[in-house]
């Protein structure tokens, strides 16, 4: 049964904006988008002096953890390459101005039949990204540096659960080619790539009944 009416539709909205703001469901978007980032860079490889092509590993790290790894022990590798959340914007140029509420179905495998869901639109936001390539020579940090720009062109997508058309673009890039790790004579050469991934915060979504019952993780609420 939809709802008719302009009191109606006032009075939607307004237990969502509430229902909305009470809700506890975790949002897991920075945790799969950063997991889907890794993917993307966990292909690189390089050719070594013998002409063979090899593998690096990617991983979740910052630089000041990944620094204090090799002041500590030989287990890293070089090349490897990094991923680390810097920060997170609101995207105003995304941003609705008033709440919209939006209607989708879902197919209710239990009950075998199509459902109807509610919520307010998602909030758009810019999630920033340091990708670090960490080498000992720079043969092998030229051709990493040039597969990770040839990633965008002019942006990356990658699919999550959230979105299969996640946008990701390369806004910077810098060199920290002057540090040591520890007291080994090693010189560390590291570039730090600055990624910003347009996405969205997942607003919470309702089951909304024939019956004009509203429901969020098995809880029913009757809207009166």
């Amino acid at each position: 049964m939809a709802i008719e009416g302009r009191s109606a539709n006032e009075k939607l909205r307004g237990y969502l904006m509430e229902a909305t703001k009470k809700s506890t469901l975790p949002a897991k978007v920075y945790k799969e988008t950063l997991r889907s980032l890794i993917h993307e860079f966990g292909n690189l490889g390089y050719i070594d002096a013998e002409g063979n092509f090899t593998d690096v590993k990617c991983f979740h790290a910052n630089p000041e953890r990944t620094i204090a790894k090799l002041y500590q022990d030989n287990n890293i590798i070089l090349p490897v390459v990094t991923v680390g959340q810097t920060k997170i914007d609101d995207d105003p140029t995304r941003r609705k101005y008033k709440p919209i509420i939006i209607a989708s179905k879902f197919y209710n495998e239990e009950t075998a039949r199509a459902e109807r869901v509610i919520s307010f639109v998602d909030r758009p936001v810019n999630i920033s990204y340091g990708v670090s390539i960490w080498t000992k020579y720079m043969e092998d940090m030229d051709q990493l540096a040039e597969q990770v720009r040839l990633k965008f062109n002019p942006s990356l997508f990658f699919i999550t659960p959230y979105s299969k058309d996640t946008k990701a673009f390369l806004t910077d890039e810098a060199n920290n080619s002057d540090v040591t790790a520890g007291d080994r004579e090693d010189r560390l050469i590291r570039k730090t790539f600055t990624v910003s991934v347009e996405t969205y915060i997942p607003s919470p979504k309702f089951r909304y009944t024939s019956t004009g019952k509203i429901e969020e993780l098995g809880v029913d609420v009757h809207l009166t």
